[in-house]
């Protein structure tokens, strides 16, 4: 799941207009998904669905808010929105998976 958003992202990127640079690429993949994982480890221990709600939902806005930097230099202002739908929906996607490890 991860290596196909990664084409897709990198391809989006792309087509809007811009050159992205492999590092930041990477850091969108590594270092944004890093709290993701945190998640992952802690929904492993067996919490109550609620408690894996909110820490999805704590860590899906970790992994935003520390994207956003990445995909704000990589293409124009003007769509930005563009690329971030992407990413939120990869990131959604993944939150769900978090909630639904049992």
């Amino acid at each position: 799941m991860l290596a196909a958003g990664a084409v897709i992202l990198t391809l989006n990127v792309l087509l809007l207009g811009r050159q992205i640079i492999i590092f930041q690429s990477l850091s969108l993949l590594g270092y944004c998904i890093a709290p993701l994982d945190v998640g992952i480890f802690i929904c492993m221990l067996r919490p109550p669905v609620i408690a894996k709600v909110v820490v999805a939902g704590v860590t899906l806005g970790w992994s935003s808010w520390a994207a956003y930097p990445f995909i704000s230099t990589a293409v124009n202002p003007q769509r930005k929105a563009l690329v971030l739908y992407p990413v939120l929906l990869m990131y959604v996607s993944l939150g769900f998976l978090i909630i639904a490890i049992d």
